[in-house]
């Protein structure tokens, strides 16, 4: 048996280690806990929903904040409503803590201008609907910005241009989400 103490935290524990991503510390008798960071989406029981739209689940999903994600596909020439079509799209959405590794600076100049903004979002894109099994067996594919993007893998965890996947296959109507930790930048145009 791994842990040999009671309570919920070792209950929690226990459910959510499973090998080989949980280790006993034979030295203390206490588990360590060696997760991967990229997380797979899963349904809450009693919590299933119908699968909105990709721009929907953005703003209903109860986890973490896209705003700052939604206010860009807004401005950059309505991306928001081509996200709202029946696609399908794969998105790597990046969160609100995402767009704060961008110095306050670059982030006005960025959504200062709206071509460069549209450029990035759209890097953000793929047509058609890749589910991150698809994705760990892919080296690139072209997104809506017309560039290629890079998938990898370290450890177990899933990565896009070097930016962590946080979260996988969120589903939507049309298509899935992908959460990232960073906001990936295409080769920028002069």
């Amino acid at each position: 048996m791994l842990l040999n103490r009671k309570g919920p935290i070792a209950v929690a524990l226990a459910i959510t280690c499973f090998a080989p991503a949980c280790l006993a510390d034979n030295s203390s008798g206490k588990a360590m806990l060696l997760a991967a960071k990229t997380q797979a989406f899963s349904q809450k029981d009693g919590f299933e929903r119908e699968p909105k739209d990709i721009i929907n689940t953005l703003k209903d999903n109860q986890s973490t904040s896209f705003q700052s994600l939604l206010d860009g596909l807004q401005q950059a020439f309505d991306l928001d409503k081509t996200l709202k079509d029946k696609g399908p799209f794969t998105l790597f959405a990046p969160t609100d803590s995402a767009f704060k590794h961008i110095s306050d600076e670059d982030l006005q100049s960025l959504f200062g201008n709206k071509k460069k903004l549209e450029q990035v979002l759209k890097y953000h894109i793929v047509a058609g609907k890749l589910d991150s099994r698809a994705l760990r067996t892919m080296k690139s594919t072209k997104t809506m910005e017309g560039s290629e993007i890079d998938f990898s893998t370290k450890g177990g965890d899933l990565y896009v241009n070097n930016a962590l996947v946080s979260m996988t296959d969120i589903p939507c109507s049309n298509g899935v989400i992908h959460i990232l930790e960073r906001v990936v930048m295409p080769p920028l145009s002069k």
